[in-house]
């Protein structure tokens, strides 16, 4: 029978697989999306190219560069509606497999699960999950918010004196935005989604479960706030507010049963000097081992719009100041 630390690493493993699908439908479509952007980009750059010193006034009365402008907000618009679909049944998918994890956490420990919810009322019951949240506000934005930075960047561009080659890559670059802001909400909703449903069911179950242990990955790109929060143990009355796009998870603390959980902070200390000079940055890791802080004061928390409080990593500067 696998130990509920075994548990947590195939559930991680599980969450990634969904994760990595979901961001790989939404590249492919980006991708589509750009390459329909191609040829009016093209028949910009060359309506540029017959204007001897354009200025931005000439080039924003262009029809091509209305014409891409306008293209380019119906596309992503269009993005933006597959981004929410993706982020809606994504969340589902993660509910269910954290339902199914606690049961099996359960299992695990010699006990049958006392009481279920329904995955959709754990849906249902998830605030940044509802209609009219800043969630849903904020992908709603993103087709304008990119095509203006896309318009900016091209004129921009112009004033500059960007030849037609610098313009497209700028083009490029600049249109990634768009995509990486749709991979970061969608993750995140996904992986929030995913520890709220495992709380849910810990706090269904709390006559033999009594709270909830941070568990990180706690490899080289785990972020130094989520290495020392590995390990701590919570009540069920607290939600686990990280950052965005952290692959943290929760092992149940059940009662009867020890797990012990090797802490964060405790692993980092077994680190050689490079893994953890790497890990903290060098500045950092200089005033910490000159007595400047302690590890624990690297954690931090900031608000967010769409999900309160979370997770940060304290600024090197603040940490001196402390």
């Amino acid at each position: 029978m696998p130990t509920p630390t075994e548990l947590a690493q195939a559930f991680k493993r599980a969450i990634d697989r969904q994760d990595a699908a979901a961001l790989m439908r939404l590249a492919r479509t980006y991708h589509q999306l750009y390459l329909r952007m191609g040829d009016k980009l093209d028949s910009l750059l060359l309506a540029i190219s017959k204007l001897e010193s354009p200025t931005k006034g000439q080039v924003f009365r262009l029809a091509q560069y209305k014409n891409l402008i306008s293209a380019l907000e119906t596309e992503l618009t269009k993005f933006s509606a597959f981004t929410e679909m993706e982020i809606r049944s994504n969340s589902q998918a993660a509910i269910e497999l954290a339902v199914k994890q606690t049961e099996a956490f359960l299992r695990a420990a010699g006990y049958t699960m006392t009481r279920s919810l329904p995955t959709d009322a754990i849906y249902n019951m998830l605030g940044f999950l509802q209609e009219g949240s800043p969630l849903w506000k904020r992908i709603g934005e993103l087709a304008p918010y990119h095509t203006q930075r896309v318009a900016d960047a091209l004129l921009e561009g112009i004033a500059f004196g960007y030849n037609p080659a610098k313009t497209a890559r700028m083009f490029e670059s600049v249109m990634g935005g768009g995509l990486t802001d749709a991979m970061r909400m969608t993750r995140t909703t996904q992986l929030y989604a995913s520890r709220e449903a495992s709380r849910a069911m810990y706090v269904a179950n709390d006559d033999i479960i009594s709270g909830w242990t941070w568990y990180s990955s706690l490899d080289a790109d785990t972020c130094m706030a989520c290495t020392v929060e590995h390990g701590t143990v919570h009540s069920n009355d607290e939600s686990m507010d990280s950052h965005y796009n952290c692959r943290c998870t929760s092992v149940p603390v059940v009662i009867g049963y020890n797990d012990q959980v090797q802490t964060g902070t405790d692993w980092f200390q077994g680190l050689s000097e490079a893994e953890q000079r790497n890990m903290m940055g060098s500045s950092a890791y200089e005033a910490w081992k000159e007595g400047k802080f302690d590890l624990s004061d690297m954690v931090t928390r900031r608000h967010d719009d769409v999900y309160g409080e979370m997770l940060a990593r304290t600024p090197l500067e603040q940490l001196i100041q402390k």
